[in-house]
């Protein structure tokens, strides 16, 4: 395994320039990676980027820390629009596409000439993040009792707004709750950090999750952590564990203490629920290989790599353990600290003190919290999460604004107000099932996934059964190589003599078409067969999508993942999917899918040995996908 084959993670323990990079001071974690991860300790430095480590500070200096990161003036509708009559403008205009302005008349002063002058602050939201937010002097309503000329003030805002047809919508109060949501998407309060226990001579994850005793060196650093609380009946945030049943374990590691306005739930893995007859833990794996950021905690110092943990969605290590270090003659005990990124997230602080060890804990518990919480909003920057969340948010603009335009009378600037329509039951199935009826036919992407999310959130049924394009008539030939194929292409029947080969040869329709004469089961089914994308099949899977259908003519969305060959959707299948992780339920489902298929195959075209040739190629390649997605 090559560093090619995994993310590269950078290390904001190293300083020196580009070139260098190399470790200044004290021994470093990933400083001599083992050979098990065949990663050598210079082609990780060559990964890592190097900021410029601090002098050790005093206490006084740790006494507040900046959170980073973060649109600060994302709350501008709320503190300035959402308590005064504004209109709100809607349209599609080039080259940002569908806008939503917000205007609103902000102040009004005296100038030194004792003219009013008059203050008006606009946003503009658009698909690209930032929004254009400013403040403008504009020209007073022509009467007291009539609105400011907003043409006008639009045309200041862009040139670009002089052509457009805009739609002037009346603000409800459904309307304000939609722009707060869409503004402050990502302005969290709320943050769920992973813990993980690492004994010592302990180097696998599967060794790692499956550890049921802790030192009391850990049991410390959890009480330095946060306070310790009794989930069941647990009124604070909870972060995914279950308050109700004791179903993710009997206490976790909350704070709200540290920074008041911010509250933490720790998913610590040793207070998880351990499945004794898992060797993968599934259950201690789901919650914090979900996690963003994750603490390492060693009872020694020893090698880390971040490669060793197999998840999509980690991007932060902050590696810690406990030492003893001199100071002026005396032995002191304390804690050294390192943190590792997973490559494209960027810098972020607060910056660590060289050397990185820290005697005071509460010093530690402020810079640790500090740490964890600009880490996630800095790791939201990367292209791997923030490119599903800039399409969800301009499929949410978008949707505002089709649904207002619809009716649009083109020859007026201004229409008169209207507001958003509200949808049916049937009109949400409806509008959901097309949205991924219509991606299948043209093999695109996935829907929004903001889009889909504000319809399941109204009411729409995701296990809605979606209609399968039409079974092309062309003559269409299985391949191996092709893993993108839809079960609805189907062939027709070809004349094949024996002295054709088995890798041409066409299956029959009954084959190809076994799927394609039902409706697949629901908005799952239809995403993997769209798309390889597990933070997008994780979101329908919390939103109560069924993964084994009801349908007896589909297998479970496991299986149905792999006739597409997606490799990132099974893992993530597996990872959250208790009953998919049992390996012989797999093979069987898998075997059961084939077998039958090929078997119905035979008998009904009389292939014989081509098709169960042709089979057996098939399903070796299967086994081996397989194996693939469980790491062997």
């Amino acid at each position: 395994m090559t560093t090619s084959s995994h993310p590269s993670y950078s290390s904001t323990f190293s300083s020196g320039s580009e070139g260098s990079r190399r470790r200044t001071s004290g021994t470093s974690i990933l400083s001599n990676i083992t050979t098990a991860s065949t990663v050598t300790s210079q082609s990780v430095a060559t990964k890592f980027f190097s900021p410029t480590l601090s002098t050790f500070p005093t206490s006084s200096t740790f006494r507040e820390y900046q959170i980073e990161h973060i649109d600060t003036d994302a709350t501008w509708y709320r503190k300035y629009f959402i308590h005064k009559q504004h209109p709100t403008f809607v349209g599609n205009v080039e080259p940002y596409g569908p806008v939503i302005i917000s205007l609103v008349l902000d102040n009004k002063t005296i100038n030194k000439n004792r003219d009013e002058v008059y203050w008006y602050r606009y946003i503009l939201r658009h698909k690209d993040l930032p929004d254009d937010r400013g403040v403008m002097v504009g020209p007073p309503a022509p009467t007291p009792l009539s609105e400011p000329p907003w043409d006008v003030l639009l045309k200041r805002i862009s040139r670009d707004l002089i052509q457009p047809r805009l739609t002037k919508l009346i603000t409800t109060i459904e309307l304000s709750e939609q722009l707060i949501s869409l503004d402050e998407n990502r302005l969290q309060k709320f943050y769920k950090i992973g813990v993980l226990y690492c004994a010592p001579s302990q180097t696998t994850e599967e060794e790692w999750f499956s550890n049921t005793s802790t030192s009391k060196a850990f049991s410390d650093f959890l009480d330095l952590l946060g306070t310790k609380v009794r989930l069941l009946g647990f009124k604070g945030f909870s972060g995914g564990l279950d308050t109700s049943i004791d179903g993710t374990g009997e206490y976790s590691i909350h704070d709200n203490e540290t920074f008041r306005e911010y509250e933490l739930m720790y998913h610590v893995s040793t207070m998880l629920p351990c499945e004794k007859s898992s060797k993968h833990q599934i259950t201690r794996k789901r919650h914090i290989g979900n996690d963003i950021v994750c603490i390492i905690f060693q009872d020694k110092p020893q090698p880390f790599s971040p490669f060793s943990i197999r998840s999509q969605f980690l991007h932060v290590y902050v590696i810690v353990n406990p030492v003893e270090f001199q100071e002026r003659g005396i032995i002191k005990n304390g804690y050294r600290v390192e943190i590792v990124c997973k490559n494209g997230v960027p810098y972020f602080g607060p910056s660590l003190p060289d050397p990185p060890i820290f005697e005071d804990p509460i010093i530690l518990r402020k810079f640790l919290v500090a740490t964890v919480i600009n880490g996630q909003n800095a790791a939201w920057k990367t292209p791997k999460l923030s490119e599903p969340f800039r399409r969800a948010r301009g499929g949410i603009i978008r949707d505002i604004v089709n649904k207002s335009v619809s009716h649009l009378d083109m020859e007026d600037l201004l229409t008169p107000p209207q507001s958003p329509k509200k949808l049916s039951q049937d009109e949400l199935n409806n509008t959901l099932k097309g949205l991924f009826a219509d991606q299948l036919k043209c093999k695109g992407k996935p829907p929004d996934i903001l889009i889909v999310k504000d319809l399941l959130e109204k009411g729409a049924n995701p296990n809605i059964r979606i209609p399968q394009p039409k079974p092309s008539k062309e003559t269409c030939i299985l391949s191996n190589e092709n893993p993108d194929s839809y079960f609805s292409v189907t062939t027709t029947t070809t004349t094949t003599t024996s002295s054709s080969s088995s890798s041409s040869l066409p299956l029959s329709s009954s084959f190809r078409s076994q799927y394609s004469l039902f409706k697949l089961p629901n908005i799952l089914f239809a995403t993997i067969a769209l798309t390889d994308d597990p933070i997008y099949i994780k979101f329908l899977i919390n939103y109560g999508v069924e993964t084994m259908p009801k349908d007896s003519h589909f297998p479970n969305a496991f299986v149905f993942a792999a006739t597409y060959k997606r490799v990132e959707t099974m893992r993530c299948l597996l990872e959250n999917i208790p009953a998919l992780s049992d390996p012989e339920s797999v093979d069987t489902a898998i075997n059961d899918t084939y077998n039958s298929a090929y078997s119905r195959s035979i008998q009904n075209n009389g292939y014989n040995g081509y098709n169960t040739t042709y089979g057996n190629r098939i399903w070796y390649s299967f086994a081996r996908f397989k194996n693939q997605i469980r790491g062997r």
